[in-house]
């Protein structure tokens, strides 16, 4: 299961109809929201490389400080514990390296520490071609009517997801020509547990606090 996890899965976001470039050789991934509320996190799914990974991307909002803050961090295994290996502070963040000896499971997440709404994007993507991505399960926390598409899934597969509170869950649905086929929305829940059907077509699966409290999201793909 896992190993199809790795071959079809892509963390990403399209909330805004952004397209993302499936790439199975560095573990990209890819991320866009229209909005993200103050102290809201977003995570991607862990890429294991050997060299190192890599970073670029921004978040537009109305003039506060500090500026978001963006965070490489990295364990010796899949699940074990982790170390931070980067800080930075910055609404545009230039192509940002990072590496250590070694082969590694490395994750980007980005908050937004500032007062405003921000809209976030960005790429984050190995530095060696034997890299695999799509490995664990993409996180969030979410402030009130945050939203975010942690996912991308290539159909048939089956999707998970937890919050600790209520999120509307749904699935935007493009062919490989890019083009929009349809919305699945899968309820307003506190788990998700979806099979994904449907031929030649690509999945993003995002998730909207519609609770009046803060959202701790985990979604994963397990087959």
């Amino acid at each position: 299961m896992r190993a199809r996890k790795r071959i079809a899965a892509l963390a990403g976001a399209m909330l805004l109809g952004t397209t993302v470039a499936l790439s199975w050789t560095t573990g990209a991934q890819a991320a866009t929201t229209a909005g993200l509320p103050p102290g809201s996190t977003v995570c991607t799914e862990k890429i294991r490389s050997s060299v190192g990974v890599a970073f670029y991307g921004g978040m537009s909002a109305a003039v506060a400080y500090p500026a978001p803050l963006w965070t490489v961090h990295a364990s010796t295994t899949e699940t074990g514990p982790e170390t931070t290996l980067l800080r930075l502070t910055s609404y545009d963040p230039g192509t940002t390296y990072v590496s250590w000896p070694g082969t590694l499971f490395y994750k980007l997440c980005v908050t937004n520490t500032t007062s405003a709404r921000g809209g976030l994007r960005f790429s984050f993507f190995a530095q060696d071609r034997n890299a695999v991505g799509g490995i664990g399960p993409a996180t969030a926390v979410l402030g009130p009517t945050g939203s975010y598409c942690a996912l991308l899934a290539i159909a048939p597969a089956r999707v998970t997801g937890t919050s600790t509170v209520p999120v509307r869950w749904r699935a935007d649905v493009t062919n490989f020509d890019d083009e929009r086929v349809r919305t699945d929305e899968f309820g307003t829940s506190t788990t998700l547990d979806q099979q994904l059907v449907g031929p030649d077509e690509i999945f993003a699966v995002c998730v909207t606090n519609t609770s009046t409290s803060t959202a701790t999201i985990s979604l994963d793909i397990v087959s």
